[in-house]
């Protein structure tokens, strides 16, 4: 498939059928993820495959948790009717761990996200393969990641990317609205 049509076909999803991701799969996903690029090659990036359902529903209770933090806070209206029932039916979910430590020369030049940036580019590379391999997936970041370290048994010094959500898609998901990208010639200008 060409690579234009595999970006226009990935897709966020929130509704899963109870189909597992096959060992062959996640390997092929994770090939996919280590060759991001990354500052000096250092590839900062780790994986925590979760399939246990009681690690499902961990995350769940501490992402609800997040949810009613943003509603008592009068965060955006749209977040009172954000489901949470996905997480736990969804067959896997692959939390990217980032190691800030690992991230370049940037820290000398006050660009100090590096390995964050490396890790985007390793989770748009698995989201990538997964549409490739007629999966649907998720970037979820509805958490306070300090908890998830403690559930997950992630080091402090370590960050989380995002817990990325993999499965077979349960309906047709619409095509995303994609504004038009606003260009600047040779210097900003507002």
């Amino acid at each position: 498939m060409a690579f234009s049509e595999l970006a226009k076909k990935r897709r966020s999803c929130r509704a899963f059928k109870d189909i597992q991701v096959t060992e062959e799969q996640l390997q092929t996903i994770l090939e996919a993820a280590q060759w991001a690029p990354s500052p000096l090659n250092e590839q900062p990036f780790q994986f925590i495959a979760i399939t246990d359902e009681t690690v499902k529903a961990q995350i769940q209770k501490i992402s609800i948790e997040a949810k009613q933090t943003v509603i008592d806070s009068r965060g955006p209206g749209w977040v009172k009717k954000y489901p949470m029932d996905f997480i736990v039916e969804c067959p896997l979910i692959l939390v990217v761990v980032s190691d800030p430590n690992k991230g370049g020369l940037g820290s000398y030049f006050e660009q100090p996200h590096g390995a964050l940036q490396a890790s985007s580019a390793c989770i748009q590379n698995m989201m990538l393969q997964a549409a490739d391999l007629e999966l649907h997936s998720l970037w979820f970041t509805f958490f306070n990641p300090l908890t998830l370290k403690s559930i997950l048994n992630i080091p402090d010094r370590l960050d989380i990317a995002g817990a990325i959500m993999f499965g077979t898609p349960a309906m047709e998901s619409k095509v995303p609205k994609r504004r038009t990208p606003v260009i600047h010639q040779n210097r900003y200008t507002s």
